[in-house]
């Protein structure tokens, strides 16, 4: 990010102060310690990761926000609704999704730890903040690991206008060795909708085929799209695979919701309906990798496979190839060192958050 953006539209702060301001807000406000902790690990993860859609953005709005209105149980009865030897799908009781998560994608891995590969679900949750960090927790392990969640709809399905599957995005985790870890977090639709968010909060115009407005009619706005529906992942109709998009987006519903018994389809609130308890579902997996073969020697390939993508011949003008989380493994790296980006107006927010709860505001670098 250049200085110039960083000093015009950002302010700068630390990985340990952002998590210290996060666990003490979301305490004030009656959840846990260690859920806080949990969900302090995950907003600074994606803010360090450069995926600020998702990072501290989301801390009032997103959670404290609907606590303080009741919207969101602070201390939810987190329970097993059913399991066996390598699932398992849990009750989040209208909790914060991500000591759910945690808590799911732990056990899955256990299980997988003992069996080979495993899969977990949670029902009546709510957003969990970035699919990557809960697949990512596999990788310690070395295993593969697999996070996904449905939420609110924003997504229209290919030839529609209704508004009838949210951003659901897929995340991926592979280890290698010495390569950072392949890591494809990617939402369904073109864009998450975090990020016309963030383009309306820049006063920017957005990509064309990204959005439509609620007649159906593509648009730049992201306050019109914001009032329309987001497109699948290859945009609109099936020349660019809009279709494809659509599928996975449909597929992921089905995994988190169908699945576990929780909300789906036209069961998940729209925008408009305001926030509803509990309607989110996610799904969890993790895969061994010595089931298939040595660790070492997958590492090894591992690195050559990237390598291979990386050093291939590049495009007129390119400089560099990437793969899946490097670029976010790059940023987590220079953000560390140089501190953690947030933007201004985000700035202002939890500064009036910290007066408004009473709490010290002492975020800057």
């Amino acid at each position: 990010m250049p200085e110039a953006a960083v000093a015009s539209e950002y302010r700068l702060s630390t990985e340990e102060k952002l998590k210290r301001f996060t666990i003490e807000a979301l305490t004030k406000v009656g959840v846990e310690q260690s859920s806080a902790k949990t969900v302090a690990d995950v907003l600074v993860a994606a803010d360090l990761r450069g995926i600020e859609s998702h990072g501290m953005a989301r801390l009032e709005s997103y959670y404290i926000g609907r606590i303080r209105a009741g919207q969101l149980n602070p201390k939810p009865n987190v329970t097993v609704a059913r399991e066996s030897e390598t699932t398992i799908v849990l009750d989040a009781d209208n909790g914060l999704g991500h000591p759910a998560g945690r808590r799911a994608m732990m056990d899955v891995i256990e299980k997988a730890r003992r069996h080979g590969t495993a899969f977990g679900a949670v029902k009546n949750s709510n957003h969990f903040g970035i699919a990557g960090y809960y697949a990512m927790l596999a990788l310690e392990h070395d295993m593969i690991g697999i996070a996904s969640t449905n939420s609110v709809r924003y997504g229209a399905p290919t030839y529609g206008k209704s508004i009838m599957l949210g951003t659901n995005p897929f995340a991926y985790a592979i280890p290698a060795k010495k390569e950072p870890p392949f890591v494809f977090d990617f939402a369904t639709t073109t864009v998450p909708k975090g990020k016309l968010e963030v383009y309306q909060r820049k006063e920017k115009d957005l990509n064309p085929g990204w959005a439509i407005d609620a007649q159906g009619n593509p648009t730049l706005s992201p306050a019109e799209a914001l009032k329309g529906a987001l497109l699948p992942l290859g945009g609109f109709g099936v020349d660019n695979g809009g279709h494809k998009g659509y599928g996975l987006g449909l597929l992921v519903d089905i995994l988190c919701g169908v699945l576990s018994g929780g909300a789906f389809g036209e069961g998940l609130p729209l925008p408009s309906d305001g926030p509803e308890p509990g309607k989110v579902s996610h799904f969890f997996g993790a895969i061994r990798i010595d089931g298939f073969r040595d660790v070492a020697l997958f590492k090894r390939d591992m690195d050559a496979e990237l390598r291979a993508f990386k050093n291939s011949e590049k495009v007129p003008g390119a400089t560099r190839i990437y793969v899946a989380g490097e670029i976010e493994h790059e940023k987590t790296l220079s953000n560390r060192a140089n501190g953690v980006p947030v933007h201004v107006k985000v700035w202002s927010g939890l500064e009036k958050l910290a007066s408004e709860l009473g709490i010290p505001f002492e975020l800057a670098r």
